[in-house]
């Protein structure tokens, strides 16, 4: 039986009122889904959020997950270095709601790992800035100005490439422009709330400005303008 079709036995289980198969199923997927085929990464990931839903109608799967969220977390704190793993610990606190979680975490991390910790420190990013510890964030991001000129270059890139593609390519340009809007405004967030609003607008500034497409920086500077600034505070 292959992976995809557990899959779909798992997820009709699921719709059927299984729930124990469906668990059975999911566990199955997510441990070892990947060492069949590496190409199901994407579905793995989207097997966490259907694995929370489960778990709305049969809390021993939330049980389960959290378990499994937890030894990865042990296995990093004991000096697993392996940023899978974070990512795996991320990817779960946020399907359950819980970047706070993640927050926590990352904190504990540094404590034990730090130089690993350090190499985590983007992925952990979405997580320090929602907790508003701009302190922390500051600390471990990138220099703005820097940062935000290749993710310009990146925007470009993937926009010019998607546009030599046969097919409709709107939904994949949308969301090509959300994640350069979602990073730059993250960068913004941290300046203002580390007390620079002056730098965060001259960013801003800069951010539609590096986009050539017209129609791209339009997008751009209505998304970035969609996003309110937080309060002029930091969480040490």
């Amino acid at each position: 039986m292959t992976a995809l079709t557990r899959f779909s036995d798992a997820e009709d289980a699921m719709h059927e009122g299984r729930h124990d198969d469906a668990l059975q199923g999911f566990i199955w997927l997510y441990q070892h889904a990947l060492a069949e085929d590496p190409s199901l990464e994407e579905m793995r990931y989207y097997l966490v959020g259907m694995w929370v839903e489960l778990g709305r109608a049969y809390p021993k799967a939330l049980d389960a997950l959290r378990t499994i969220r937890s030894d990865k977390a042990k296995a990093l704190l004991a000096g697993e270095n392996d940023r899978e793993l974070f990512w795996d610990i991320v990817i779960i606190d946020s399907e359950l709601g819980d970047t706070a979680a993640t927050y926590q975490f990352y904190k504990a991390l540094a404590d034990a790992s730090p130089v690993f910790a350090a190499e985590c420190a983007l992925i952990a990013m979405p997580a320090i800035v929602e907790a508003q510890d701009y302190a922390l964030a500051a600390k471990l991001m990138p220099p703005a100005e820097p940062f935000v000129r290749e993710m310009a270059r990146v925007l470009e890139q993937d926009i010019a490439a998607i546009r030599q593609r046969p097919f409709s390519h709107a939904p994949e340009r949308r969301a090509e422009i959300t994640t350069y809007v979602t990073e730059v405004q993250r960068v913004l967030t941290v300046l203002a709330g580390n007390g620079e609003p002056d730098e965060a607008a001259r960013i801003k500034t800069l951010a539609v400005s590096l986009i050539k497409s017209p129609s791209v920086r339009r997008d751009v500077a209505a998304g970035l303008s969609k996003r309110s600034m937080p309060p002029r505070s930091s969480r040490r």
